[in-house]
């Protein structure tokens, strides 16, 4: 049996985020970062947060980064969500494990310090037709032409593009097929033929339509791993990031509990406190008991994903990571949407009222429950697995 239980380090470290989130990261902070015309970044938390190296946390100190792990990272993400950090932390942190993943070392370094010091905001380019893609369906191309490599096609859902300085495009070898024919391309934005478009979200989250129109760059932006293992590192890293994001999950969750709680302790009617109903209190533990199961799944997946790389440990491979993380984003995303719901009800009038700090917990979960795969996406995932 793993023991998830936190060091005493990653402890102060999440007394240390929480206190600085709670001071850097008010709600008018994301209400401003998430309204309609917003770009879903804060710069002044973006730069604090940099300061503090969680940027660089889970990244070898070879390349700037903390020499920290994953479970490190993710004290950080339960912080985040707990607080609705409105920054590209995500997009940014999916973008960097996939270059640590895929380029060489000069790469690396020059491609992550940026990063890490907070200067660079980077994003994965990856998704088109659909939310979920594989190395024959890819349709944007990145053809070799002398000393350049030129990217054409058109790249949908790219969180934080409109803030992003460079893009890592998923594209493919435009003569070969398969998972041989992946290339993976660092684009800056602001290079000639990229165009990037924002989408209309519910959650008025920063998604973006990136285009790119014969986008020439030098051939050195391809990141140098052998094409046979571009894949790969796409999906490594999208499991990284999708385990990551299930404790960034949980503790939004966790923080809509804590909301209601507080609401139904202070909330008086018939002479009492609504929390010392017994209809009430079902509804809390409800919340309660599928959020603790949801964050055991979520950091489980976080734990496989950090020993993923080692073969002594049992069922370590793809697949084996890949059924953990599809059962910890079921249950991390039905237990934050659920729980949203239950609190609105809890809340009663006040809660349907588009001005309280709960919709932005609503809006988080909704938009997080696509994020990466769909509920039914991971479900069909685990069909796949276990049928076999």
């Amino acid at each position: 049996m793993t023991d998830l239980a936190l060091s005493d380090e990653q402890e102060a470290l999440r007394s240390s985020a929480r206190a600085f989130l709670q001071r850097a990261c008010p709600p008018e902070v994301v209400r401003r970062a998430g309204a309609t015309d917003g770009e879903g970044h804060d710069a002044d938390l973006w730069r604090g947060m940099a300061d503090l190296g969680w940027l660089g946390l889970a990244f070898p100190e070879s390349v700037g980064g903390g020499g920290g792990s994953l479970l490190d990272l993710a004290v950080v993400y339960e912080e985040a969500g707990r607080a609705l950090v409105p920054t590209s932390l995500y997009s940014t942190m999916e973008a960097a494990l996939l270059i640590d993943r895929a380029g060489d070392d000069g790469q690396r370094a020059a491609l992550l310090r940026p990063v890490f010091a907070g200067e660079r905001v980077v994003s994965v380019a990856r998704h088109e037709g659909g939310m979920r893609s594989s190395p024959d369906a890819l349709t944007t191309t990145a053809a070799i032409q002398g000393g350049d490599v030129v990217v054409d096609g058109t790249k949908l859902f790219v969180p934080n593009a409109g803030v992003a300085d460079v893009l890592v495009v998923v594209a493919r070898d435009p003569a070969a097929t398969g998972a041989g024919a992946v290339r993976l391309v660092v684009v800056p934005t602001n290079a000639p033929g990229v165009c990037r478009t924002r989408l209309a979200t519910f959650a008025h989250d920063a998604q973006h339509e990136v285009s790119f129109e014969a986008v020439r760059v030098p051939l050195d932006r391809v990141l140098a791993c052998a094409s046979s293992s571009a894949w790969a590192a796409v999906e490594e890293a999208r499991r990284v990031a999708t385990a990551l994001q299930c404790v960034e999950m949980v503790g939004g969750a966790r923080a809509v509990l804590d909301l209601t709680i507080r609401y139904v302790t202070d909330r008086a009617q018939f002479g009492r406190p609504i929390g010392s109903f017994q209809a009430v209190q079902h509804h809390v533990a409800d919340i309660s008991t599928r959020i603790d199961a949801a964050g055991l799944a979520a950091w489980q997946a976080v734990w496989w994903c950090s020993v993923g790389g080692d073969v002594d440990v049992p069922d370590a491979d793809g697949d084996g990571l890949e059924a953990r993380v599809a059962i910890a984003k079921v249950a991390a995303g039905d237990a934050y949407v659920e729980s949203t719901l239950i609190a609105h009800q809890l809340h009663g009038g006040i809660g349907f009222t588009v001005d309280h700090d709960l919709h932005m917990w609503s809006d988080r979960a909704r938009a997080a429950a696509l994020t990466l795969g769909s509920r039914e996406d991971h479900l069909r995932t685990l069909g796949s697995l276990f049928g076999r």
